[in-house]
């Protein structure tokens, strides 16, 4: 009965991760997310439900279109297949036995996954194109402000963390509508990484936001070292270094770390 839930459980998230390779690709574009059908980025052919199982078609199809058979990106099965490893952790993580499963539980659940989806977009997004998605931000806040509300109303949260959450909503609306100033248009990106870090606090707990920070500064490390290498940089060219710094995409890796972290998080042995 647990093995079913589980795999019932991994498959939800695979869903969430199909939906966030979608949005990755269109909300760039400007394109509807919601009841356009889905369709081959090559050939554009409408895709049927054979083509949209999660993780399986990728498999199924070996990786190629069913129509063109043109090869189609791997980021879809990495995306997908994290997304079911995530719901996982964050199922183990609030639900450690079948017998807590609740509406409350369920509910905790839903949000978490709604966030973690977020942070999927906003780094598939920032990878892509190296720009943040600041609505996405703006609507996770929101999701996140009504779910406090949800848990003070249903489980008599301790109201201080309604202020604090009235907080963070604020700094993320304000460092929004700062971002959009022409005059600081050269410090947009950071305070765009700065408006994610309060996003993430507003989610998770201080020892996941810890972890997430380690992940990013090892992970921006090693990408430093490995664009170096590739692109050979002479390591005295001050210059060079601090152009290739600027390349990188620092929100996929804060996103993708915060992520694994809340894995890690769920693991029973740590």
């Amino acid at each position: 009965m647990e093995l079913i839930l589980y795999i019932i459980i991994f498959i939800i998230g695979t869903v969430f991760g199909s939906f966030s390779t979608l949005a990755i690709y269109r909300i760039p574009q400007k394109k509807n997310i919601t009841t356009e059908r889905s369709f081959c980025p090559n050939c554009k052919h409408k895709l049927n439900f054979i083509d949209l199982i999660p993780v399986w078609s990728y498999i199924l199809l070996g990786g190629k279109c069913r129509y063109c058979n043109k090869k189609i990106s791997s980021s879809y099965f990495f995306i997908e297949t994290l997304m079911g490893i995530a719901s996982l952790g964050i199922f183990f993580s609030i639900m450690p036995s079948i017998q807590m499963l609740s509406v409350l539980t369920l509910t905790e659940y839903l949000y978490l996954m709604i966030f973690a989806t977020t942070l999927v977009i906003i780094a598939g997004i920032d990878r892509n194109k190296k720009q943040i998605n600041k609505p996405i931000i703006l609507v996770g806040s929101l999701v996140g402000f009504v779910h406090i509300i949800y848990l003070y109303i249903i489980n008599n949260i301790n109201i201080i963390s309604i202020y604090k959450y009235v907080i963070y909503f604020f700094i993320v609306v304000v460092l929004s509508i700062i971002t959009t100033r022409h005059k600081l248009y050269k410090y947009k990106y950071l305070l765009e990484i700065l408006m994610i870090c309060i996003y993430m606090n507003m989610f998770i707990v201080s020892e996941i936001f810890l972890i997430t920070a380690v992940l990013t500064m090892i992970s921006l490390t090693g990408s430093v070292i490995v664009r170096k290498r590739k692109l050979k940089i002479d390591q005295s060219d001050i210059l060079a270094e601090k152009d290739i710094n600027l390349d990188i995409p620092i929100a996929f890796y804060l996103c993708i770390s915060n992520i694994i972290a809340m894995i890690i998080q769920a693991i029973p042995i740590i």
